[in-house]
């Protein structure tokens, strides 16, 4: 287990992050390549860091002596990284104000969780994304909202707990799942992220230790530092038995978990294996945080495992939902499920972000839960043509990479077998290809050795896309210089 200490404020009141904390999230930098100078992995490893949205935007850096001794090499070595990153424009120096991060104009970073990378009709496949496109049945469905939307407008609008039909129609959800539940067990959000965020403020304190698996959904290690969490990360197994252990040793007030087509893995936890994280959170007098947002995303054949808040620990588990990975990511709806005394503590809480959520998306949300069965079952047919399509292309042009192929959810997450996922995502944006590393998804700089790889493009663009990766793959082993600029590769 790694220590939380990794997620320390990063922009404080003076928008500055110290040697120590840099060196902590940098991890292993200098395995980040095989090749190429010190000074050049040096600046590849910040570079990621800022492109992943792990270090905000100016932020100053800290000094070259101070940081050149905290990781234990020459000054000219972070002098030469700085200036490499000057060149491409992530950093702003100005004498006796030290360095800045920034972003050059026109730029995005492929792994912040908010919104796409590239815009559309680029000739880019965006694979840092894990979100499926809309579905024009949708907008069908929004035209039956219209009808009874006069009926809302003259009332205020303001529902902070959410819309009755609409939490009336989660509680139906969760109750032909196996988990009776009444509407003053369900709380309307803003999307899942709000969800997370809200019980993370409701449910623990600054400082207090919180377990995650790792690899995780980068969202939550997002709250996390925000929220100043002290993080404690154990490695994902089968079973979860590493985070029964871990929350053993160190009786955490909150766990966060996804149960259902894990993001990145894909792993399905079995009802078993929730009886036992259920009854360790008891033991532990611990809160399981357990995101559901993958959780109508299991494809034919795949086994069917009641919610874990309906095996045990009632009063201790928080089920967070969302429309966004299901139905379309443009519906920021989300939803969380828990015992009615937590409940009024996030509604509470919710207070300081925002309001309410909006009522025609509320409505919409409502109508396609009821109604939008046939919708879901042809997207998880298209999901698995998608992903079977990714998983030939993987063995026609990357052979070794190494993965299971998952029973459900959006990605795969491919060993490379070697530590390359940085230096390889930066390279594969001259083939027009935006990924996001593995390193995104976990502490400390970890995870160099994994890429996640979303099947959520067309057959036909996954295909190609991979071949482009490929491409990028061979220029990694032949030795591509980590200083040569980002070029255009692809033409």
């Amino acid at each position: 287990m790694q220590s939380g200490s990794t997620f320390d404020s990063l922009a404080s009141k003076t928008r500055s992050i110290s040697s120590y904390q840099l060196a902590k999230i940098l991890g292993d930098w200098p395995s980040v390549s095989r090749r190429g100078p010190l000074y050049a992995r040096l600046a590849l490893g910040i570079r990621s860091l800022i492109l992943d949205a792990r270090i905000p935007y100016g932020v100053r850096l800290p000094g070259e002596r101070s940081l050149a001794t905290e990781l234990h090499v020459s000054r000219r070595t972070v002098s030469s990284a700085y200036a490499l990153l000057r060149d491409e424009g992530l950093l702003m120096s100005r004498r006796g104000g030290g360095s800045s991060t920034q972003l050059p104009p026109g730029r995005s970073r492929p792994g912040a969780p908010w919104g796409p990378a590239v815009g559309q009709g680029s000739n880019w496949f965006d694979l840092a994304i894990a979100a499926i496109a809309g579905d024009s049945r949708i907008a069908l469905s929004l035209a039956k909202v219209h009808e009874v939307l006069p009926h809302y407008l003259a009332q205020h609008g303001y529902a902070p707990q959410g819309l009755l039909p609409l939490r009336e129609a989660v509680a139906e959800h969760y109750t032909r799942r196996g988990l009776a539940t009444t509407v003053e067990q369900i709380a309307i959000t803003s999307g899942a992220q709000q969800a997370i965020s809200l019980a993370v403020e409701a449910l623990s304190n600054p400082l207090e230790p919180i377990v995650i698996e790792t690899p995780t959904y980068p969202g939550a290690l997002d709250v996390l530092r925000r929220y100043r969490s002290r993080v404690i990360d154990v490695g994902l197994d089968e079973d979860s038995e590493s985070l029964r252990v871990g929350m053993r040793q160190v009786l955490p007030r909150l766990v966060y978990v996804i149960a259902d087509y894990h993001n990145p893995t894909g792993r399905l936890l079995d009802t078993a294996q929730r009886e036992a994280l259920a009854r360790t959170a008891a033991e532990c007098g611990s809160h399981l945080l357990v995101d559901e947002s993958f959780v109508e995303l299991g494809f034919e054949g795949a086994s069917s495992v009641a919610p874990l808040a309906s095996v045990g620990g009632e009063g201790r588990v928080i089920s967070v939902g969302s429309m966004s990975k299901s139905y379309w990511a443009g519906l920021r709806v989300g939803w969380v499920r828990a015992d009615r005394a937590v409940i009024a503590r996030l509604v509470e809480a919710r207070a300081t972000f925002d309001m309410a959520s909006p009522i025609i998306d509320q409505l919409l949300a409502a109508e396609l839960i009821r109604t939008g069965k046939d919708m879901l079952d042809y997207r998880r047919q298209m999901l698995r043509a998608q992903r079977d399509a990714l998983v030939e292309a993987l063995h026609s042009h990357l052979p070794d990479w190494k993965f299971q192929v998952p029973s459900g959810g959006l990605s795969l997450w491919v060993n490379l077998g070697e530590p390359i996922s940085t230096v390889l995502v930066a390279r594969a944006e001259s083939y027009r290809i935006r990924l996001a590393s593995g390193t995104r998804f976990g502490l400390s700089g970890t995870l160099e050795n994994y890429l996640r790889i979303p099947f959520t493009l067309p057959p036909p663009d996954l295909v190609v896309a991979i071949e482009r990766l490929s491409a990028a793959v061979a220029d990694v082993n032949r030795g591509w210089s980590l200083t040569a600029p980002i070029g255009e590769a692809f033409v």
